[in-house]
């Protein structure tokens, strides 16, 4: 006995002292928080987290603690998370949720959680529609992917720090960049690691250990690369002086001049000039500036050489560029018209995204994004392009990268987008439910029994495809409702699609049809105890499983006026939640549906509280809630005239599963 309590104090106290720890990482992880000390935070976080992993307020705190870091996309995991372990967590959730699914390209997702955040919370209706309309930009500009190579520089070009604003000589062979990489940690954590500018060397396919470019040049608080003259021997660089200029050094053999200053149409005293980039000619520049008058915050300027020497007044380059957002970074290529830069004001991917530009006929042409995967969720930007257009370098944050942020390379092959794929659904089904047509055939003996009285109607037909008839080989299932016991299991011919199947009298049965690839198909069977022997001649007609494809549950029963599920329904469902568990990537929507006989608020209502009952249904079941909506159309939406009971209002009241992703 003593033995027995000694163990459970040790126990207990194993118990109070991780409870202990816990409170003190989650404690730290706070108080780096409140300073924006995101990284710091992160680590406390996430060591608190490995003691209780199901801690949903924790995983919320990580999840927005990624959100405010530069690797966002990994926010979603977190957050869902929490939503999923305690929905009240936080009374913002929906929000965060839906700029955590955003940020991970998941813009069907994120519309979902921004239209539960806006009936939450009516008063910010407009910030969740300006969200909405922002994944659905972004969604349409995802739908092409480019044909493209994008490869990180890897170790020696980027570090854990942040290797940003590439600049590539005219050969291809001299990279210069900025980085704030220091080899002291206590200038780390007192972020005293400033920028400076590195240069580094192609040797074959790989670039050489990277150097800082010059004492000349490089000071002691931040500088950064902006540009080269086409000749490898006029350096445009950022100097943190005054709010920040944009300075020039020039190149005299192996040596680079100390930097001088732009003259005033280019500096402002009070503003900060940022990036900028001058024509193969030398005659133009573009610059980008927060300077009063302009159309945004950073606007892209231009400035012409005059007939001295000297830079003329800058001009903004107007609506057409600019918006009331930053745009930033701009590079002007070689052939003098075709403007790249970022901006996190024009319809866009993520956070900052690419842009190209032209300029004809005296003006520019309505920027376009330049896509995806160059754009991403992250910030893309600095990007810089090869004479022939067919290389290009950019910097941007993506997950997995080396550090911060790190220089990329970006091959442009032909054609300019990829093959679209078929759809992700199908190939998912087909990878999965491979082994569904091989099921071993079985009959209970009863069915015998049923079948020698003749007390049995006799199913037969086919198993076809819905848009081309096409035959099909797939698995039939016969249900008893009542006992949810499954009494038959065969196939259709694999050549034909054709099958013959018997079902006794005196019961009600769900017939469950499935194949590799498609939704499966519903039919309801009430057959009384006396009826005669029939023969039915059928068609089992099969839906692809694609996105907008739905099928009608006829297993799904509710008592009149009322949305609990009856026991007769859990066979239906239970087939739902397999679907599900098989398809990781499938995502539905409960539709539920009234024929048109009473108030039609009331109506909608109720069809909402049936879809809602099979959801809850399949979530308290081991499904995500992330996975599943519901939706209640009433009358809305009537399959036949609602004119009589048996051959109208029965067949629209219904409920549905439609594929939304």
């Amino acid at each position: 006995m003593d033995k027995y309590i000694l163990t459970v104090c040790l126990i207990l106290c194993a118990f109070i002292v991780s409870g202990q720890d816990q409170k003190s990482l989650i404690a730290s992880g706070d108080k780096y928080y409140s300073k924006k000390d995101y990284k710091n935070a992160l680590t406390s976080y996430l060591a608190a987290q490995e003691i209780n992993p199901d801690d949903a307020y924790l995983n919320f705190k990580i999840g927005l603690t990624y959100l405010y870091s530069e690797t966002k996309s990994k926010a979603a995991t977190y957050i869902d998370k929490a939503y999923r372990l305690n929905p009240a967590v936080n009374p913002d959730i929906d929000y965060h949720l839906g700029i955590a699914f955003q940020n991970t390209n998941s813009f069907k997702l994120a519309i979902e959680h921004f239209e539960r955040f806006k009936k939450k919370h009516s008063k910010l209706a407009s910030i969740a529609d300006e969200k909405i309309a922002e994944c659905q930009i972004a969604d349409s500009l995802s739908q092409n992917e480019l044909n493209v190579i994008i490869e990180n520089l890897g170790e020696g070009v980027n570090t854990p720090f942040n290797d940003y604003s590439p600049i590539i000589s005219a050969d291809g062979n001299t990279l210069i960049f900025t980085s704030n990489r220091t080899d002291d940690p206590s200038k780390a954590k007192a972020n005293a690691n400033f920028e400076d500018i590195f240069v580094s060397y192609k040797n074959g396919n790989k670039w050489s250990s990277p150097k800082q470019i010059s004492p000349n040049i490089n000071i002691k608080y931040n500088d950064a690369a902006a540009s080269l003259s086409p000749d490898g021997k006029t350096l445009f660089l950022y100097y943190e002086d005054g709010e920040g200029d944009i300075y020039t050094s020039t190149r005299m053999g192996d040596e680079w001049s100390e930097p001088k200053a732009l003259n005033k149409n280019i500096n402002t005293a009070l503003f900060w000039e940022t990036c900028a980039s001058v024509t193969a000619d030398g005659k133009k520049l573009f610059f980008a500036s927060n300077r009063p008058g302009g159309i945004g915050e950073l606007d892209i300027y231009m400035s012409q050489l005059d007939a001295k020497g000297d830079w003329g007044k800058a001009v903004n380059l107007g609506p057409i560029i600019n918006t009331p957002n930053n745009e930033d970074s701009p590079f002007i290529h070689h052939d003098g018209v075709t403007l790249y830069f970022s901006s996190d004001g024009h319809p866009r991917l993520g956070n900052s995204d690419i842009f190209v530009s032209e300029f004809v006929n005296n003006k520019w042409k309505k920027p376009e994004n330049m896509g995806y995967p160059l754009n991403s969720w992250e910030y893309d930007g600095f990007f810089t392009l090869s004479p022939d257009k067919k290389k290009g370098y950019f910097s941007t944050a993506k997950e997995g990268g080396l550090g911060d942020a790190d220089i990329y390379s970006i091959t442009f092959l032909e054609p300019k987008y990829k093959p679209k794929p078929k759809p992700v659904v199908a190939k998912e089904e087909v990878k999965v439910k491979q082994e569904l047509p091989k099921h071993e055939e079985f009959v209970d003996p009863e069915i015998e029994i049923h079948k020698i009285a003749k007390v049995v109607t006799l199913l037969k037909g086919k198993v076809i495809d819905e848009r081309n008839a096409a035959p099909l080989s797939a698995v039939i299932s016969l249900v008893d409702n009542v006992t949810n016991k499954i009494i038959t299991k065969m196939n259709s011919h694999p050549t034909t699609g054709e099958f013959e199947l018997i079902i006794p009298h005196g019961g009600n049965y769900g017939v469950a049809t499935e194949k590799a690839g498609y939704l499966f198909n519903s039919i309801n069977f009430n057959v009384p105890q006396f009826a005669e022997y029939q023969e039915i001649d059928t068609h089992i007609i099969m839906v692809k499983a694609e996105v907008g494809s739905k099928v009608v549950l006829r297993n799904v029963f509710f008592d009149t006026g009322k949305s609990d599920l009856k026991p007769e329904s859990i066979a239906e469902v239970e087939n739902i939640r397999e679907l599900l568990t098989h398809d990781g990537h499938l995502r539905l929507q409960i539709n539920g549906h009234t024929d048109n006989i009473g108030n039609a608020s009331s109506n909608k209502a109720l069809s909402l509280k049936r879809a809602s009952s099979v959801v809850n249904y399949l979530v308290k079941n081991g499904i995500s809630p992330t996975r599943l909506s519901a939706k209640g159309y009433g009358s809305e939406r009537p399959i036949v005239s609602n004119d009589d009971e048996e051959g109208g209002r029965e067949i629209n009241r219904r409920t549905e599963i439609e594929i939304i992703n």
